[in-house]
């Protein structure tokens, strides 16, 4: 499942999938009855892409976290550990060992255990991220431009022989031909003009 699609929402149980975006609001599905309902924009809601949490290197990102303990399970069930801190610890110390407990508190490994739970029973996993598919689509569309371009280059080929249209038009090119035979009539005409004061003179 797209982990950008599944939310938290403050002082409401659970997790949430978006089923539309609005401007004023959200819709949603609740993960615990199904039951949907609508959500002012001014809601604090968290998506669980954009969280992380805390280890003695680089921060991980909450997808791998979730996705490290469905691998560590596999098609086991989640162990009875709920209300268990030690034995809450204990388990996510198994699949992520480099976890900071200075900065990663108790109530925080007990939310990653119920949401993990949620998650489980609604066959999310794998959780995916939105960004690697964008990526898949921008390769194609880049192909899409290549091919674009490469039609670009070859149409001037084909539209190639059309160009010869002005060369068909070249002997219908009469217009200019009867203008300058025109222009030469009319020459011919004033220089039969400019004769009359000559054949004055002689009378």
């Amino acid at each position: 499942m797209i982990i950008q699609e599944i939310i938290a929402i403050a002082g409401k149980p659970g997790l949430f999938r978006t089923v539309v975006t609005n401007r004023s609001n959200l819709v949603v599905e609740s993960m615990l009855d199904k039951k949907r309902l609508s959500i002012p924009g001014t809601s604090r809601i968290s998506s669980l892409a954009d969280i992380t949490m805390f280890t003695t290197g680089e921060d991980l990102l909450l997808m791998e976290v979730l996705n490290r303990m469905n691998e560590h399970l596999g098609k086991d069930e989640m162990p009875s550990i709920k209300g268990d801190a030690s034995a809450t610890k204990a388990f996510v110390d198994k699949v992520i060992p480099e976890l900071d407990h200075e900065r990663v508190y108790n109530s925080d490994l007990k939310k990653l255990v119920q949401w993990f739970d949620i998650l489980k029973a609604n066959n999310c996993f794998p959780l995916e991220s939105q960004k690697e598919e964008e990526t898949g689509g921008e390769e194609t569309e880049g192909d899409n431009k290549e091919t674009e371009k490469t039609k670009a280059k070859k149409a001037p080929g084909k539209k190639a022989p059309g160009k010869k249209a002005p060369g068909k038009k070249a002997p219908g090119k009469k217009g200019p031909a009867t203008k300058s035979a025109a222009i030469t009539k009319s020459a011919a005409k004033k220089s039969a003009v400019k004769k009359s004061p000559a054949s004055t003179a002689k009378k």
